[in-house]
């Protein structure tokens, strides 16, 4: 039971559930698992058909409902709004975001959170994430930690996390841009990084995927609403004046340049997967 675990670390997992039936255990089953456990997991339930509603309620009575927390919407609005209502129902000092059908390394919220402790002028912080095929699950020691810091060329060329390797404080004013449809992690990142400064990078794998890292099957449609997505984030931080004219410029011909690589890459793969496999 996990009311018999005595070590707890004040923080608040937050997942995104929609027509997850097949991955939510395993995500909160990694939670669980922890050498540390967060104070709380919440599923914010975005108004699933299938299955979901019944695999939360299994989890709970697994868990316990006071640890798995359930948030109900009534309507389907993505993982922005259901991330910001698990932010807000959140008690704990520090959020963690997990996908539903994402997992993490057993030591990820004992690294993460006793670092972000130990430097708190830090309030937001990510780690490296990989495909579950490539995973090494080995012990990672405190000695042998490497965190990186985030310059404002590095945040401002890519996207320096993936949204399951987040932990930020949970008393930042910024939540999830509803209007913003693909990038959004990407923009709340880049206003902590302008409002609040110092944001770092822990150089270990600590979380794992189980799909193309650009969409399932690396699809073309998905590349191109990505890219409009990160333009759309470059443009509302423009506005923001936290970059210059020049900068958005070069920022926008630079995201376009990486945006035609990675479709050129993604359609030789598949042609040459056709030939190889037809």
């Amino acid at each position: 039971m996990i009311g018999s675990h005595d070590q707890i670390v004040s923080v608040s997992v937050i997942v995104p559930c929609y027509n997850c039936e097949l991955t939510i255990r395993r995500a909160v089953n990694s939670v669980a698992q922890q050498t540390w456990l967060p104070k709380e997991v919440i599923l914010v339930n975005d108004a699933s058909t299938d299955e979901t509603t019944k695999v939360v309620k299994e989890l709970q009575k697994k868990y316990s409902c006071h640890w798995v927390k359930s948030i109900s919407l009534d309507i389907n609005s993505g993982p922005s709004t259901a991330r910001n209502e698990g932010i807000n129902q959140a008690i704990s000092d520090y959020i963690a975001f997990l996908d539903a059908d994402d997992s993490w390394h057993p030591q990820k919220l004992e690294i993460q959170y006793f670092w972000m402790k130990a430097n708190p002028e830090v309030l937001l912080t990510g780690h490296r994430m990989v495909s579950y095929e490539k995973k090494s699950i080995k012990q990672i020691k405190v000695a042998d930690l490497v965190v990186s810091k985030i310059s404002k060329t590095n945040i401002l060329l890519s996207n320096p996390f993936s949204t399951p390797t987040v932990m930020m404080y949970s008393k930042i004013p910024v939540r999830f841009d509803l209007k913003q449809y693909y990038a959004e992690d990407y923009l709340l990142w880049l206003n902590v990084f302008f409002d609040f400064g110092k944001v770092y990078r822990l150089e270990h794998e600590m979380a794992y995927m189980y799909k193309n890292a650009f969409g399932e099957g690396g699809l073309s449609q998905n590349l191109v609403a990505m890219e409009k997505g990160v333009l759309e984030v470059y443009s509302k931080i423009y506005k923001r004046q936290c970059i210059n004219f020049f900068q958005y410029y070069c920022l926008i011909i630079f995201s376009t340049a990486k945006f035609f690589r990675r479709l050129v890459l993604v359609r030789v793969v598949k042609k040459l997967r056709w030939v190889f496999w037809r």
